[in-house]
């Protein structure tokens, strides 16, 4: 096919636009304003002008390799008739233009104009011919070479502009049926009236299109009848002056460059968004380097919070200590002394839950107030990132139903360390020599006053007076003295309990410091997670951002390789 090379560049170049523009579309590039790509999908116009039965037809058909264009010894083309590729179809485009549709592959390349003859009766299809003829990219004049003088055709030749005169050609058609000598002298005599009629000398190509015709629909190609056609040197003048053309390079050029310019703005594009998704990446660590500064001041804070537990600790200390107290009184203790004492691990089993009950609310409560403090900086962060990266964060990942979970996670990571810091007091065992110590004495006053009290049974047995009494009244003493010594060593042994339970309050407070800044720690892990979503998001971005910059860069690749073969 006439202008191969021509058609391939042309056709890669219309991949490649269309690679770019789908591209662009697939990534949201706007177009630019008034952007309109080049037409490099428009066919070559050739179109035939020349005197009835000069063989127009027959050469139309011998170009396309087909029988497009009715034939015959009589005048077959009464109106201009547009061959264009498509299913097969005719239509009228006003009084003296037919658009023809056929479905041959030379038309996708090639648009063939097929008209009257210029000596036809009548000149009203001439105002419909003239603007194909001044657009045509290849006007080739027909003559037989019986008859190569004809005016007609000259004359129409004369009425084309130079421009379009610089796209003509002159056929001489049906050389075969003159004696090889004759056609020399033909084309002499044509050479001169060229210059003569048109002041410049036209191309000039003897060919019997019959011929040429025959040759492309034998299987194999005919070689001889294609020889004999001498139809090559026209159609390597066809491809030339495709490939040459002005017009046609610059179209290609003008979509070279139109698919330069779309490349280069995507390689700006992709710019933009990559240094908008590094803007990102460094907002985003500005954010979290504020949570990283809101836990470091809560951690910073945790040793001002954990005296806040130690009043609850004192608190506590007062609760049980007065437990104590109540639990020393004389009847109670007499009970004891009788039954057994278990005091002190009682009194140790209610200060170890009163301790835990209170590292509970003190854990709700703390958690509770960071947790205030992560909701109201999430509220003036969420906007910032919504307006400065365009996502939605969404809403606290600590509030709400996630909430109660924290503030749980919270109050186990100190109750963890509620038995270290129980044992960091030294408490255990510390209530029961106290204790043994007291009901000894209080042992030893009532067993003098019971024997006492035998002694003054037995001698009113025995009837001796007034012994009795007295020994009945040294009962008494004895066991006032036992009150007495009661309420004091209760004394004793509450101000000692509770002196070293309140001595330990500093000791209980470090016990808790390391499980408190890591519970801390966790909670403020748990707050960050609400921007694992913000940087998956801008993760996906930047994984969705490399192929497509790789993408590019074939495009400009491949845009480069079109370059070299303009």
């Amino acid at each position: 096919m006439p202008g191969e090379r021509y058609f391939a560049v042309r056709d890669r170049l219309v991949e490649l636009l269309g690679w770019i523009d789908d591209f662009a579309a697939e990534v949201g590039m706007e177009a630019e304003a008034g952007e309109v790509g080049p037409s490099l999908g428009q066919p070559v116009l050739i179109a035939a002008i020349g005197e009835v039965n000069a063989g127009k037809s027959t050469l139309l058909n011998a170009l396309a390799g087909s029988e497009l264009c009715p034939a015959g010894p009589l005048p077959m083309t009464s109106e201009i008739r547009l061959y264009r590729h498509g299913a097969e179809s005719e239509r009228a485009e006003g009084a003296w233009v037919v658009d023809c549709r056929r479905p041959n592959e030379y038309l996708r390349n090639f648009e063939l104009l097929d008209t009257p003859g210029t000596n036809a009766r009548g000149s009203e299809h001439l105002p419909s011919l003239g603007p194909f003829l001044e657009h045509a990219d290849l006007v080739l004049a027909v003559f037989t070479a019986e008859n190569p003088w004809t005016a007609a055709t000259w004359d129409a030749l004369s009425r084309l502009s130079p421009a379009a005169l610089g796209r003509a050609a002159l056929v001489v058609q049906r050389v075969d049926l003159k004696q090889p000598l004759d056609i020399p002298i033909i084309l002499g005599h044509m050479r001169d009236l060229s210059m003569k009629r048109l002041g410049r000398e036209l191309p000039i190509f003897p060919v019997s299109a019959r011929l040429a015709l025959e040759a492309k629909r034998s299987r194999p190609v005919s070689r001889e009848l294609w020889s004999a056609s001498r139809f090559s040197n026209l159609e390597h003048f066809v491809s030339e002056r495709i490939c040459d053309s002005m017009e046609r390079r610059q179209l290609l050029h003008d979509g070279w460059h139109h698919a330069a310019r779309k490349v280069r703005r995507l390689e700006a594009f992709f710019d933009i968004r990559r240094r908008g998704m590094e803007d990102d990446a460094w907002f985003l660590s500005g954010i979290e380097r504020e949570l990283e500064l809101l836990r470091d001041d809560s951690l910073a804070a945790s040793p001002r919070v954990l005296v806040a537990a130690l009043e609850r600790y004192r608190a506590e200390v007062e609760v049980v200590v007065r437990r104590l107290r109540s639990k020393l009184g004389w009847w109670r203790s007499f009970a004891r002394l009788l039954l057994g004492d278990r005091l002190a691990v009682e009194i140790e089993g209610t200060f170890a839950a009163r301790m835990q009950e209170m590292v509970i609310g003190f854990a709700q409560d703390d958690a509770a107030r960071m947790l205030s403090a992560c909701a109201a900086h999430w509220e003036t962060l969420r906007p910032r990132v919504k307006e400065r990266m365009g996502f939605e964060p969404g809403a606290c990942a600590v509030a709400d139903a996630g909430r109660e979970d924290v503030i749980g996670r919270f109050v186990a990571g100190l109750e963890k360390a509620l038995p270290q810091a129980l044992g960091g007091l030294r408490i255990r065992g510390v209530l029961d020599p106290l204790l043994r110590r007291r009901n000894r004495i209080l042992q030893g006053f009532t067993v003098v006053g019971l024997l006492l009290l035998i002694a003054a049974g037995s001698c009113g047995l025995l009837g001796l007076s007034g012994l009795p009494f007295g020994l009945l009244a040294g009962a008494w003493a004895v066991f006032l003295l036992a009150g007495c010594a009661g309420w004091i060593t209760r004394a004793r042994v509450v101000a000692a309990y509770r002196e070293r339970l309140l001595a330990g309050a500093g000791t209980f407070a470090d016990g808790l410091r390391a499980d408190h800044g890591e519970a801390i720690r966790v909670l403020f892990r748990d707050y960050s997670s609400g921007l694992i979503e913000v940087r998956r998001e801008l993760a996906a971005q930047k994984a969705a951002l490399q192929p497509r910059l790789e993408r590019s860069n074939s495009l400009y690749i491949a845009l480069k390789s079109v370059e070299l073969e303009l």
